[in-house]
C-alpha cells in the first residue's frame, strides 16, 4: 500500500473517532465511554467536583433543608411565635443571656390573670426552662396566705392587704405596689413561712436562696432567717434582703419586725432561671402604666429580668359591646407594653393571648362573637410594639375548640368553658415550650452552620 493511502486511512480513523468523541453521551452506554474531544484535542481530562466539594455541596442541600424545615414551622404553625418584622432573631439576646445563666442567672415574670393561679402554665415552663438553662425555685411568693401544688405559705399574724387591680376597694392610694402589684402592709412584728406540698405526680421544689423584697419603709427593718439578722434603714424605692440557706432546703421562715410594705418573698436557685408567677383575678393588665416606675426600674435591673410574659385579654372580652371599647383595650394594652420596655430595656416581652372562650348565643355553646377579630388585633398590637405574640386561641385549635378542650377525658378545660384544667393547663405550658424550644434550636443551629 502506498504511503499516500496510509495516511489517508489514518487520517480517516482519527476524523471517525473525533465524530464519535463529539457524538458519544459523555456518560456512556453499558459501562462504554468515549473521551471527549476536548479531552483528546487538549490531553485534559475533564474532572467531576474534589471530594472537599461534594461533601460541601451535600452538606449545603442538608442545611437548606433544615432551615425549610423550620422557616415552615414559623411561617404557618399555630403554636408558633408571631414576631415584629417576622424576624426568627428576635430572641437572640434571650437565648444569649439564657446559655450565660449558671454564671449570670436571670429572672422571668409571668403576669397573667386567672388562667395562670396555683402556678399554672408558668410551673411547665419554668420546670422545663430550668431542666434545659438549670436553676431551681418556684421564685416569689406572696407575703400572704398563698399556696401552689407545689408550694404553700402565709404570715402570722394575717396582715392587710393591697392590690392595684381588680377591686377598687384594695387600694393604698399610692403608686408603689411593688414588682408585682399587690402587698400585704406590716405595722408590727410577723412570721412569713414557706413549705412545700407533695402531691403524687410533682416534684418537691428546692431552693438555697432566700430573698425579701419589701419598699415604702417607715422604719427600720430587722429581718431575721435562722441564725441571720438584717437590719435596713428607710431609703430608696426597694429593699432586697437576701439571705443563703442551707443547699436544697425546702422550707423558709423569715421573722419581719418594723413599719414597711412586703412585696414577696423570691425561693430561688444562686444560679440559672428564676421564674415568677403573678396571678391577678378579674385582671385585664392594664394597670402596669400606674404603678410605681422607679421600683419596677430596679426591681427589673437588679434581678436581671429578660423576660416579661404578659397573659391577658380574656376578662376584658365578655366586658367589650362597641367597636370603641375593642379600640380602646388595644391602645391600653400597647401603653402597657411601652411602658415595660422603657423601664426593663434588657428584656423581651411576650404578650399571650386568650384562649378559646365559648359563651351561650341562640341557645347553643358558641365562641365570643368578638374573639377571633380581638385576637388577631392584640397580634398586630403587640408586634407593632416590638413585643412577641404566642396565640393560646389557635395553638389549642381556633374557633369551637373550647368544646372539644372540655370534652377530653380527661377534661382539659372546666365547665366553665373559658378555664383551664390542671391538665389542660400542663398542655398549654407544654405547647408554649415546645415552640420557644424550637427558636432556641434555630438560634444554636444558625451560630453553628450560617458562619
Amino acid at each position: 500500500m502506498s504511503r499516500g493511502r496510509v495516511l489517508l486511512f489514518l487520517f480517516g480513523v482519527i476524523a471517525l473517532l473525533a465524530v464519535l468523541c463529539a457524538v458519544y453521551p459523555s456518560r456512556g452506554i453499558l459501562g462504554l465511554r468515549f473521551p471527549a474531544l476536548s479531552e483528546v484535542l487538549t490531553g485534559e481530562v475533564e474532572r467531576g467536583p474534589s471530594p472537599e466539594e461534594l461533601l460541601e455541596q451535600r452538606r449545603q442541600a442538608v442545611l437548606a433543608a433544615e432551615r425549610k424545615e423550620y422557616l415552615g414551622f414559623f411561617e404557618s404553625d399555630p403554636a408558633r411565635f408571631y414576631l415584629p418584622g417576622n424576624d426568627p432573631a428576635f430572641f437572640d439576646s434571650l437565648f444569649v443571656a439564657l446559655d450565660s445563666a449558671e454564671r449570670e442567672p436571670l429572672r422571668i415574670i409571668h403576669y397573667g390573670d386567672s388562667q395562670i393561679e396555683e402556678d399554672r402554665i408558668t410551673g411547665t415552663i419554668r420546670s422545663r426552662l430550668q431542666a434545659r438553662f438549670g436553676g431551681s425555685g418556684p421564685g416569689m411568693m406572696p407575703a400572704r396566705e398563698h399556696a401552689t401544688r407545689q408550694v404553700g405559705g402565709g404570715t402570722s399574724p394575717e396582715l392587710q392587704r393591697f392590690f392595684i387591680f381588680g377591686d377598687p376597694s384594695y387600694r393604698a392610694g399610692i403608686r408603689q405596689y411593688g414588682p408585682y402589684a399587690d402587698f400585704v402592709r406590716l405595722d408590727t412584728t410577723a412570721v412569713l413561712s414557706y413549705y412545700p406540698i407533695r402531691t403524687r405526680d410533682n416534684d418537691t421544689i428546692w431552693f438555697d436562696r432566700v430573698t425579701l423584697v419589701a419598699g415604702n419603709l417607715k422604719s427600720d427593718l430587722r429581718i431575721r432567717s435562722r441564725a441571720d439578722t438584717l437590719t435596713v434603714k428607710p431609703g430608696g424605692p426597694l429593699v432586697l434582703a437576701r439571705f443563703a440557706v442551707p443547699d436544697s432546703s425546702q422550707r423558709a421562715s423569715l421573722t419581719v419586725s418594723g413599719y414597711a410594705d412586703l412585696y414577696g418573698v423570691l425561693l430561688d436557685s444562686d444560679t440559672g432561671v428564676r421564674m415568677d408567677n403573678v396571678a391577678m383575678r378579674g385582671s385585664g393588665g392594664t394597670f402596669f402604666t400606674a404603678m410605681d416606675a422607679a421600683q419596677l426600674r430596679e426591681f427589673y435591673a437588679q434581678e436581671n429580668v429578660r423576660l416579661i410574659l404578659l397573659q391577658y385579654g380574656g376578662n376584658s372580652l365578655p366586658m367589650f359591646r362597641t367597636d370603641q371599647s375593642v379600640s380602646d383595650n388595644l391602645e391600653a394594652t400597647r401603653r402597657q407594653i411601652r411602658y415595660l420596655q422603657s423601664l426593663a430595656p434588657r428584656a423581651k416581652i411576650i404578650f399571650i393571648g386568650p384562649s378559646d372562650m365559648s359563651t351561650t348565643v341562640g341557645g347553643r355553646r358558641q365562641t365570643y362573637p368578638r374573639l377571633p377579630a380581638f385576637v388577631d388585633s392584640l397580634k398586630v398590637s403587640a408586634t407593632q410594639c416590638g413585643a412577641a405574640y404566642w396565640d393560646i386561641f389557635g395553638a389549642m385549635g381556633g374557633a369551637e375548640s373550647m368544646q372539644a378542650w372540655v370534652n377530653a377525658k380527661p377534661a382539659l378545660a372546666g365547665p366553665d368553658y373559658i378555664h383551664f384544667t390542671l391538665a389542660g393547663a400542663r398542655r398549654i405550658g407544654e405547647m408554649f415550650s415546645d415552640s420557644f424550644f424550637l427558636y432556641y434550636d434555630y438560634y444554636r443551629w444558625r451560630k453553628e452552620n450560617l458562619k
